[in-house]
């Protein structure tokens, strides 16, 4: 392949080498015009040349031969041999009496090429062309024969008439009278004139090829010399290509190319913040500049490569909720960053310290002990507890809880095993009570946990690698959501399943895995350009099809979510408008500041959103008219027995009414029957999903299963 691609590079057109066959065909055409032209001018000008030569002669051959018509016996008046031998053109000359007859004939060659003998018209012709009061020439020209001429003209006698002859004091007082006596013809070879003139084009034209050839090799090393500026620029832009950016462009002396030169160091420049500045995106939370998720595994792992001891922190606020709920975002964002300096302020130089997501942050200290790193621990728990965190003249305590995992418990470490074990050993924290520290001291039913979590994210690996492999790896189902209004089924909501050996594994099996290991990103691209893609075959027969895709929390710590959702939108022709991005009410709470930003990018584009499961989380008001939205699902909790429940009635038709006033749309979720169709219908529910209207299938349209879905504890109909 990159023999094939060099190939290809090397069969493209140069700009030198097009100018100079632009050059060389211009220069062709110029020159067989100018050869066309000097032949068609020269051939004109010597033909002229020739017809005026020819009546001078036929003329003289008229005078030669008049004394002849008057005495037929003395022919020395026709000695012609030294007039023929000084004029090679003329082949012959042929006399002509009154009657048609040839009466002499003299050639300059041995056997002369000669033309029929004139006929009695052209004879009449000829004679009536010789009256002085006639119009037009006397002589008659036949080009019938090119290169031989035949010229032809009456031989003539004049005498004079006049009474008055001894009295005219002038000759034109005499009256005279021309009278016929016979016909004169020339027979003429215009050969040896076009084979000179062809000779001499032919040497003509091999000199100005010549110096075609000349100029032309001249022009190529000046063109050569021209672009060489631009030449010298293509292995720059070829290294810029590549994504290098530590380039020199050379200078050059030309003005245009000196710019040329200017714009492109200005566009490396640019290119290089840009890419310093996404590449802090991607790898440094925005809110507090620690190191994020996936760089702190990243560098976590380089870590253990080279350290045999160590202690990994998982540290959890407490009630974060509560400042959140009670405060605002404004103030979580606050204790957030007042936290990160804190914990900056608390450990060493060399330790790697992170956000995970949320209110979670994560320390890793080498080459230390159990007691230090409890030591540590407790450093953390007192210095959050006895100074607390302010928000404008609010007071916050930051109690954590705090689980810790040694390298040394782990036969071989990984990250992703480390990360489990503090994770487990937070959660234990936690159960004993809060603001405390436990280190990870695992028990069977936790080992097979943290055993079927890593052998998740195996497969997920595996299947995020590439395409499907018999009949294993990720795949798409798809669940109609119908308009309530018109019974119209437009939106499909995209759900993502995990195929093993014939078995359908349901998100909540293998997803929880993805968040713990930081795979979480890496499955919503997945998910995005595969339900794109989908979507775009879709349109072809439907185009009013909509899609709608779920997003994790971890989705908007990525920095360039919205350009990798806006380039496979316009790789794939899919108008933004045909695409719904779901998230629910904790991712977009819990990642208020990174949400929003990507959020309102995508729907300026022509994205919209919808907020997945309202009712169960936050249920924050403020926050529903903050986020810019356009449809609410009401989860399906309190769908299940709309039917029967006036509670849940009426908490439904609360949030309809608050979305209607809001101008959101609702999707009810769990629609189960007939009965609580009708229900939502009557309560202006836009629309409606759940198995009565369909359940997920792995294509549009589709009816039948074709694996089995493993069940899961909590198990929704809404897929």
């Amino acid at each position: 392949m990159h023999s094939r691609s060099k190939n290809n590079r090397a069969s493209r057109r140069t700009l030198v080498r097009e100018m100079l066959v632009s050059q060389l065909a211009f220069a062709a055409l110029m020159g067989a015009v100018a050869i066309g032209s000097v032949w068609w001018v020269s051939n004109w000008v010597v033909r002229d040349n020739l017809d005026d030569w020819a009546v001078r002669w036929v003329g003289e051959m008229e005078s030669l031969g008049a004394g002849f018509f008057i005495d037929r016996s003395d022919e020395r008046f026709l000695e012609l041999s030294g007039y023929l031998s000084r004029f090679s053109e003329i082949e012959y000359v042929r006399y002509y009496d009154l009657e048609g007859q040839v009466i002499y004939l003299e050639s300059a060659v041995e056997a002369p090429r000669l033309y029929s003998v004139l006929e009695a018209a052209e004879f009449d012709a000829l004679e009536r062309a010789s009256d002085p009061d006639a119009a037009g020439h006397r002589y008659r020209m036949d080009l019938s024969r090119d290169p031989l001429v035949r010229i032809s003209q009456a031989v003539t006698r004049e005498s004079i008439v006049s009474a008055n002859l001894f009295s005219a004091q002038r000759l034109a007082e005499l009256e005279s009278r021309a009278t016929v006596v016979g016909f004169v013809e020339l027979g003429l070879d215009y050969g040896a004139y076009d084979r000179d003139l062809l000779a001499g084009v032919a040497v003509g034209s091999t000199i100005l090829t010549l110096a075609f050839l000349v100029l032309l090799l001249v022009g190529r090393m000046t063109l050569r010399r021209a672009v060489q500026p631009l030449v010298d620029m293509q292995q720059p832009l070829d290294r810029i290509a590549r994504g290098e950016l530590d380039v020199q462009v050379p200078p050059s002396a030309h003005r245009e190319i000196a710019a040329v030169g200017e714009a492109l160091k200005t566009a490396v420049a640019k290119i290089r913040e840009r890419d310093t500045h996404l590449t802090r995106l991607a790898n440094f939370d925005p809110l507090t500049g620690l190191a994020a998720r996936y760089h702190f595994i990243e560098e976590l792992g380089e870590r253990l490569e080279k350290t045999a001891s160590g202690a990994l922190f998982f540290i959890d606020l407490d009630q974060f909720k509560h400042v959140n709920d009670t405060f605002g975002h404004d103030a979580g964002d606050e204790v957030l960053t007042q936290v990160a300096s804190r914990l900056r302020q608390l450990v060493r130089r060399g330790d790697l310290l992170g956000r995970f997501g949320g209110d979670e942050f994560i320390l890793f200290v080498s080459d230390i002990s159990v007691p230090d790193a409890m030591a540590v621990a407790d450093k953390i728990l007192q210095d959050m507890s006895e100074f607390p965190l302010i928000f404008e003249e609010q007071s916050f305590s930051a109690n954590c809880s705090i689980g810790i995992a040694m390298v040394d418990d782990v036969s071989a470490p990984t990250p992703e095993m480390l990360i489990s074990h503090a994770d487990v050993a937070c959660r234990q924290a936690k159960s004993q009570g809060r603001n405390r520290a436990c280190r990870f001291e695992p028990d069977e039913k936790q080992m097979e946990t943290i055993r079927s979590d890593v052998q998740w994210q195996n497969k997920l690996k595996l299947a995020l690698k590439g395409e499907r492999l018999n009949g294993q790896g990720l795949l798409l189902h798809y669940q109609p959501i119908e308009r309530l209004a018109d019974g119209a089924i437009r939106h499909y909501e995209v759900l993502v399943r995990l195929e093993e050996d014939g078995v359908l594994y349901r998100p909540d099996q293998f997803l929880p895995a993805a968040v713990r290991f930081g795979l979480m990103r890496e499955v919503d691209r997945w998910v995005i350009q595969a339900a794109i893609e989908k979507l775009a075959l879709a349109r072809k027969r439907d185009p009013d099809l909509t899609f709608a895709i779920n997003l994790s929390g971890s989705a908007f710590t990525d920095a360039r979510l919205s350009e990798f959702v806006l380039g496979r939108l316009e790789q794939s022709g899919v108008p933004a408008g045909a695409v719904i991005f779901e998230i629910t009410e904790q991712v977009a709470v819990g990642s208020f500041s990174e949400a929003v930003p990507q959020i309102r990018r995508l729907r300026d584009a022509g994205c919209t959103f919808a907020v997945d499961d309202f009712g169960t989380g936050y249920s924050s008001l403020s926050y529903l008219k903050r986020l810019p939205v356009q449809y609410i699902k009401i989860d399906g909790s309190f769908i299940k027995r709309l039917a029967v429940s006036r509670v849940d009635q009426s908490i439904v038709r609360a949030i309809a009414d608050i979305a209607r006033i809001m101008g959101k749309q609702t999707i009810a979720e769990f629609v189960g029957d007939e009965a609580t169709k009708q229900v939502i219908r009557e309560m202006g529910i836009d629309y409606a999903q759940g198995y009565l209207i369909g359940e997920p299938q792995p294509d549009i349209g589709r009816r039948t299963q074709t694996a089995s879905v493993v069940a899961i504890d909590g198990a929704r109909n809404a897929g």
